[in-house]
C-alpha cells in the first residue's frame, strides 16, 4: 500500500507580512466612486488582508492607499500605492490581490481627514 505524504503549513507562494497599518480606498461601481477606511492585518507580494466596515464587492478593481511607517530619507512621508481585485470578504477580512504597487511620496497629514472622519464610506456621484 502506498504511503500518503501529508501537507503541512502555509503552502501560499508569497511569504505574508503582519502589519496594521492604516489605509484609505476607493473603488467605482456603475458610474458611482466608493471611498472607505479601514486597516492592514498582513500583507505579501501578491496580496493584502484588510480589515473595513464597508468591504467593496468581490470582484471590484481597488485601489489602496496605506500610511507607510517609514520616512523616505528620514523627512518625507511616504504611501503605498496598490491597486488589485477584491478575492472576498469575510470574517478574517477583505482579501485584495494586487497587480501593482508603488510608493509614493505624499503630505505630511495625507492620512488625517480620512482617519479624523470616522467614517468608513463615502460616495461621490
Amino acid at each position: 500500500m502506498p504511503q500518503t505524504e501529508l501537507i503541512h503549513g502555509d503552502r501560499r507562494q508569497d511569504r505574508r507580512y503582519e502589519l496594521e497599518l492604516d489605509l484609505r480606498f476607493s473603488y467605482e461601481e456603475r458610474g458611482v466612486i466608493y471611498f472607505g477606511t479601514g486597516r492592514t492585518q498582513d500583507l505579501s507580494h501578491g496580496g493584502v488582508r484588510f480589515h473595513t466596515s464597508t468591504p467593496p464587492p468581490a470582484g471590484m478593481h481597488v485601489e489602496l492607499r496605506v500610511d507607510w511607517p517609514f520616512l523616505l530619507q528620514n523627512v518625507c512621508p511616504l504611501e503605498l500605492l496598490i491597486r488589485g481585485t477584491i478575492l472576498r470578504s469575510d470574517a478574517r477580512g477583505t482579501i485584495l490581490r494586487m497587480s501593482s504597487y508603488e510608493f509614493r511620496t505624499c503630505g505630511e497629514r495625507s492620512f488625517t481627514p480620512a482617519v479624523a472622519r470616522g467614517g468608513s464610506c463615502s460616495i461621490v456621484g
